[in-house]
């Protein structure tokens, strides 16, 4: 049986709350399935009560609910939280017997194996969602965020799913988000979706992480051309109570990094992605000096046999916890990619040495390859073979 294939007439019609504040489901049928998918289906037309004490004889009826939920192979804190809106918000009568809460855990069962095979959800979301929305319900509401904003629909999704409304709020959170951005557009469209983005990346409540994002914005554009460091900041000054404070912190370590390192002859682009990783660590002056180290002896190394690279690939690898390991596997995966190159075109080989590439190709991690900020390739030796324009500069 699918999920929400109950039809309308095997359901009872549009309820509303009796006067005891219970809903009234008297019209529901007796089939343990149609009348667990009734449960259901009206247990969602009403955000979730989160109040009152029951009653010892309710307590154990929740209990006896949840038992038979979980045994249907649902996860303990959705049973739990099911069991708990059921008894809360339906007369005795109406919740049914033993086989009718097994088809409760049935259905539910469906639906988050559902949403985990084709939404990919995890269990920590299905826990939060199930209770407000069907499977479907959850499916047509990415759909809409999709169709409006892809690069942001699943965040939304997310959060969404904390409030009463999951489907009101995805719908202003979504707004909220595109008018935040078209503050900024004027500005810099990359650096405006970054922060925007961050606030709903945030633990803290959507109204005040949205209160903080214009100051937050004000402190952060003079660091438009570098959106990799906003990025870093934004996540990281949005997950601290006082975002703004934490934000002025790490402003404040990166500026004294920079001092330091431009006063013993660094070269000031070299000494700001130093301070953009350094400021975000626990001992911010340590670490700079730490990177700066690995940085020079990185720098000395690759200079032997990749001059022209040696600079990119000592800033990416300085972080590194094996900085002088990590520059040779990227000097290594560079090598293997150019002769991949030259080897599919030749003529390129013989006219220049791959010079295009050369500031461009930078192999990183395990085999994965950054073009830029925006580019990643993970199988860069595939795409070395498959397609090398993808590797031109972008």
């Amino acid at each position: 049986m699918a999920l929400d294939a109950v039809a309308p007439s095997s359901v009872c019609a549009a309820v509303s709350p009796s006067v005891s504040g219970r809903i009234d489901v008297s019209t529901m049928q007796s089939a343990p399935t149609a009348k667990a998918a009734s449960l259901l289906k009206n247990l969602r037309r009403t955000p979730m009560s989160t109040g009152g004490r029951l009653t010892e004889s309710r307590r154990i009826l929740r209990s006896h609910i949840k038992r038979a939920i979980e045994d249907r192979g649902v996860p303990a804190r959705l049973a739990e939280r099911i069991a708990r809106q059921l008894v809360f918000k339906f007369d005795t009568t109406a919740l049914g017997d033993q086989s009718t809460w097994r088809a409760v855990g049935e259905l539910l069962r469906r639906e988050a194996e559902r949403l985990q095979a084709q939404l990919s959800l995890v269990e920590r979301q299905i826990v939060v969602a199930l209770p407000k929305l069907s499977a479907k319900q959850i499916e047509d509401l990415l759909e809409e965020l999709l169709a409006s904003d892809p690069t942001i629909a699943r965040t939304v999704l997310n959060v969404a799913f904390d409030a009463a409304d999951p489907v009101t709020a995805g719908r202003r959170y979504l707004a909220e988000f595109h008018g935040v951005v078209e503050q900024f557009k004027a500005v810099d469209p990359g650096v405006a979706r970054t922060l925007a983005n961050a606030t709903f990346m945030a633990h803290a409540p959507r109204e005040k992480a949205m209160s903080h994002f214009k100051r937050f914005g004000d402190l952060m554009m003079r660091f438009h051309d570098d959106v990799e460091f906003v990025r870093t900041v934004a996540r990281a000054a949005f997950r601290a109570p006082d975002p703004i404070e934490a934000a002025q912190a790490f402003i404040a370590d990166y500026d004294g990094i920079l001092a330091e390192l431009t006063s013993t002859g660094v070269e000031s682009n070299i000494a700001r992605s130093l301070a953009g990783i350094a400021s975000l660590s626990a001992e911010p002056i340590s670490a700079a000096r730490k990177l700066l180290q690995n940085f020079e002896g990185i720098l000395a190394l690759v200079q032997e046999t990749h001059p022209w690279m040696a600079r990119s690939i000592a800033l990416s690898a300085c972080r590194a916890a094996e900085p002088l390991r990590a520059a040779r596997l990227y000097m290594n995966n560079y090598d293997t990619i150019v002769r991949v190159i030259s080897e599919m075109d030749p003529r390129r080989a013989q006219s220049s040495p791959l010079r295009p590439f050369d500031r461009t190709i930078l192999c990183v991690g395990q085999g994965a390859i950054w073009l830029s900020s925006k580019t990643r390739i993970t199988d860069p030796l595939q795409a070395a073979r498959s397609d090398p324009l993808r590797l031109r500069p972008q």
